[in-house]
């Protein structure tokens, strides 16, 4: 799957753009403040409905009403189609070229995993591990955004439930015992589910990791699902997770939140088989969530991703630089943004674009 054109309106810094991308590696480079990011994070925009940098309003062009952002997609069975995302006041909207407007999740997916310098916080924010375990499940699995979406309506009502109890002492605690129960019945199922769903893409990613940092790095690297309920792996896990959350419910009500669930779940990472947050230098954490992303992407590969490494160059060393370029699989349209040309070692068929040149 690759990106032939796309087009940005009033979307950050970019009043207008145009660009037709290569179908292998393009290198967007350019100062600091050119503008660089603004396009690759466009692209992740028609991904996953999202980004890392700040709520939507921020990404409106200073003076503008909206912003908008288009690509024409060519299909890995050969055919065409156009996604367009448009950000009004706080709220996205999308639609295939042709429909009708409307939320980010009818939209049909673009599958991409990024890289960016915020990724660094892979190896110590257990939220951010969270979250890249969505992404691959958002990619993999078409039923994962719905289900977590009413998984986090659910727990956000049983956490209401739990400081109201907690809070009201014997009065009426009956009747809001009742209700607790029925809570604890729809949050079992929908943890059970999602926790599944991450340990299959956990596995997938790990099975990769290892190998990507060895050749990266060359040091023993190792990751390691950590779920909330890891008996939602087991057989008959979903009786087995009723049947902890009904153990800590007094627990929950004396905390006045939820204890266990999938808002708890994580991956711990290895270096040379200690804490990798605990041994490893600031280049060494670098390379791990690089290889993360990298693990991502392979993980998805039978999707055929487009990869972004964004700002990714200037912290490595030329021989991982070529590392990293050699590595990526043919046939993968990547964009890369640099501050220098030369940050980046040519590779066979890029398409170097200075950004000066665009817009």
């Amino acid at each position: 799957m690759r990106i032939e054109r796309l087009a940005l309106k009033n979307y950050r810094s970019w009043r207008d753009l145009l660009m037709d991308p290569a179908p292998g590696v393009n290198v967007i480079y350019g100062p600091n403040g050119s503008g660089k990011t603004n396009i690759v994070e466009a692209i992740c925009l028609l991904s996953s409905g999202s980004s890392r940098r700040g709520r939507l309003p921020l990404q409106i062009l200073h003076g503008a009403q909206e912003a908008d952002v288009k690509a024409k997609v060519l299909l890995q069975n050969g055919q065409s189609r156009i996604l367009q995302a448009a950000i009004k006041a706080s709220r996205l909207y999308a639609r295939e070229e042709g429909g009708k407007w409307g939320s980010f999740s009818t939209l049909s997916p673009l599958p991409a995993v990024a890289f960016d310098p915020s990724d660094l916080l892979l190896c110590s924010s257990a939220d951010r591990r969270r979250a890249l375990l969505d992404e691959a499940c958002f990619q993999a699995a078409g039923t994962y955004r719905a289900q977590r979406r009413e998984f986090l309506k659910v727990l956000s009502q049983k956490s209401s439930l739990l400081k109201k109890i907690r809070e009201e002492g014997a009065g009426n605690r009956s009747q809001l015992f009742s209700a607790l129960l029925a809570f604890n019945c729809q949050f079992s199922l929908l943890a059970f589910s999602l926790t599944r769903f991450r340990a299959k893409a956990a596995q997938a990613i790990s099975s990769s990791f290892s190998r990507t940092y060895k050749r990266f790095s060359g040091l023993e690297a190792d990751m390691e699902f950590v779920p909330s309920l890891p008996e939602a792996l087991e057989e008959g896990g979903l009786e087995k997770v009723k049947k902890h959350l009904e153990a800590r419910t007094e627990a929950e009500i004396a905390s006045g939140f939820a204890l266990l669930g999938p808002q708890r779940d994580d991956f711990s990472l290895f270096l040379e088989g200690f804490p990798l947050s605990q041994v490893a230098s600031g280049g060494q954490a670098w390379m791990a969530a690089l290889s993360l992303r990298m693990s991502q992407f392979e993980a998805l590969r039978n999707l055929g991703p487009i990869l972004v490494l964004d700002d990714v160059f200037a912290q490595l060393d030329p021989d991982r630089r070529a590392a990293i370029l050699s590595s990526l699989p043919s046939g993968t349209q990547v964009f890369i943004t640099a501050t220098s040309r030369k940050d980046v070692p040519e590779v066979e068929g890029w398409n170097a674009i200075p950004v000066e040149h665009l817009g």
